[in-house]
């Protein structure tokens, strides 16, 4: 039985090797659901390959550089108290943003100098300074192109647990949906030059080397993008009335690959998400290529709020759709191996 390749995106994020565990558990349950007393059910997780990529600590110690030239923490504990309940919020229990929120809000502390509100500076230097240091500079990319080679690296790893032609299933949040929306559009331009494949190669993964289908992202059967903040990368370019080149999902060559496959982008969005846009609006080609999805996610003391931001995907009405179009390709590319479609029943 062939698996699926399922790459997960941080946005904006603290250093935290563990951020993908929730969707991954929500992933493999919901998946294992889809066959419910079916004969030889898949074991999700050797049916979904699951890789992360981590792309905080590229920014890491810049980020800490800054905030000492500005803080002295001379007690210690402020800054590592706020990383503290990120994880927690991680883990996808809103009951941690209280506290964090204190932080956050607290407007000076003795332990960290004259300047006021550390813990919201701390937060805007995450939100902003990560946007900022991913645009490349004119003649310059340095930052943009490290964070792209974390992704490769994951799709090599996926390549090696998974196979070389797995179809691919990206979830992605908040910043890293502009990251996965910029590296398979750069892939996808790449392809129609084999001399500028291998010179991406190159760059991103410092060997030459000659890419599988899956790392030339020639298997992106579906994106998933989350809160995401794509829309405001439109004032890139402010003389485009409309964007006319979104990345293309499935990927063309899916079907050579895996032929009666199929795929879809699907961009997720809360209406109390102020970082969260439809995508639609961008433009015709953006409503031929994007399906918006409303949802209202749960959480009765922050859901009503932006602070809802970091919850997509740990929150079903999330995450089981994902599952099941998972599910529906898993049986596409191995429809030869016993597991019967599942027909939908009407009520």
């Amino acid at each position: 039985m062939k698996p699926l390749a399922v790459l997960i995106i941080h946005g904006v994020e603290i250093q935290d090797e563990n951020f993908h565990l929730t969707p991954k558990r929500l992933l493999e349950k919901h998946f294992a659901r889809q066959f419910k007393d079916q004969a030889n059910a898949p074991d999700p997780e050797k049916a979904i390959v699951i890789e992360p990529v981590h792309w905080a600590p590229i920014l890491e110690d810049a980020q800490r550089r800054l905030f000492e030239r500005h803080f002295k923490d001379k007690r210690g504990g402020f800054f590592e108290e706020l990383r503290r309940l990120v994880m927690h919020v991680n883990g996808g229990s809103e009951v941690w943003l209280a506290p964090l929120l204190a932080l956050l809000t607290r407007r000076k502390d003795r332990r960290l100098g004259p300047l006021h509100y550390p813990g919201a500076r701390w937060l805007v230097m995450h939100f902003a300074g990560d946007a900022i240091a991913y645009q490349p500079g004119i003649g310059r990319s340095e930052v943009y192109d490290e964070i792209h080679a974390s992704v490769a690296e994951a799709l090599t790893r996926l390549r090696q647990r998974a196979g070389e032609d797995a179809p691919l299933c990206v979830l992605a949040h908040s910043l890293g949906s502009v990251i996965a929306s910029n590296y398979f559009y750069d892939l996808q331009v790449a392809r129609a030059s084999e001399a500028n494949q291998e010179q991406i190669a190159t760059r991103l993964l410092e060997t030459p080397l000659e890419l599988s289908p899956l790392e030339r992202g020639e298997t992106l059967a579906h994106l998933y993008t989350m809160g995401s903040p794509l829309a405001l990368w439109s004032l890139r370019y402010p003389r485009q009335q409309e964007l006319d080149s979104p990345v293309c999902v499935p990927a063309a060559e899916l079907t050579q690959h895996h032929p009666g496959a199929g795929g879809e982008w699907v961009n997720y969005y809360d209406h109390d998400d102020i970082i969260a846009y439809p995508l639609q609006p961008l433009g015709e080609a953006y409503r031929k290529m994007v399906r918006d999805v409303r949802v209202k996610l749960n959480g009765l003391l922050f859901g009503w709020t932006p602070l809802v931001h970091p919850f997509y995907w740990a929150d079903d009405q999330v995450m089981n759709p994902i599952a099941e179009a998972l599910a529906r390709t898993w049986r596409q590319v191995n429809a030869t191996s016993g597991i019967p479609e599942r027909r939908e029943t009407g009520t």
